[in-house]
């Protein structure tokens, strides 16, 4: 009788996502190799190709998987927080991230924008549906504040809300050289103070 040689190892492909993330985040998509992603991921490239066609699909899937889940993040904050809490904690998470090793990393959006722009359009196209995500829901926080008269509306919403967004992305670049957290900590200070309304001694007593 053959012997029994057992079921293959099972892997959840969200794990191998993850995997392949940090490798085309650290080597960079071009110089990543799918024997790279199956000696980091520990499986066969039989079992890679089961869920991929092709490198570059999986570096596709794991972009994707990563813009979302940022996109996830802010959108809770948005929903779930008021306009000055929501902005105050988008821009102390942008704070977070630029500092440390988490900043010296970067951002991976930024990292395949650079890597591959211009001249690859398909990553253009999903690098700038996610910056313009971020921009249209900085938007919809400013404008429910300018409507509670929270912040103010002698500058429109979508000018705050274009700068607000390169002050984010320019500090996750910023991240690389290691930034004082208290820096950014008061350059966001200088930020919503900027865009707060001001009130007069009888807006407050109304």
């Amino acid at each position: 009788m053959k012997k029994n040689l057992g079921r293959p190892r099972e892997f959840d492909p969200n794990d191998f996502l993850d995997i392949a993330l940090d490798c085309f985040w650290t080597k960079g998509y071009q110089t990543t190799s799918i024997s790279d992603l199956m000696k980091a991921s520990g499986l066969a490239s039989a079992s890679i190709y089961k869920l991929y066609p092709d490198k570059r699909s999986i570096f596709f899937a794991a972009l994707s998987q990563y813009m979302e889940q940022g996109l996830g993040r802010l959108r809770t904050r948005a929903q779930k927080k008021s306009p000055e809490a929501a902005l105050r904690e988008t821009l102390e998470y942008g704070a977070l991230l630029s500092t440390g090793a988490e900043g010296e990393r970067g951002c991976f959006t930024i990292a395949a924008a650079s890597e591959l722009l211009p001249g690859d359009d398909e990553v253009k196209v999903k690098v700038r549906n996610k910056f313009n995500e971020i921009k249209e829901n900085l938007l919809n926080i400013l404008l429910l504040g300018q409507q509670m008269k929270i912040f103010r509306t002698d500058i429109e919403a979508a000018v705050m809300a274009e700068t607000i967004f390169m002050m984010l992305e320019g500090m996750r670049v910023y991240g690389k050289v290691s930034p004082d957290y208290q820096s950014l900590v008061k350059a966001n200070e200088f930020i919503i103070g900027s865009v707060m309304a001001t009130h007069t001694a009888e807006d407050r007593e109304l």
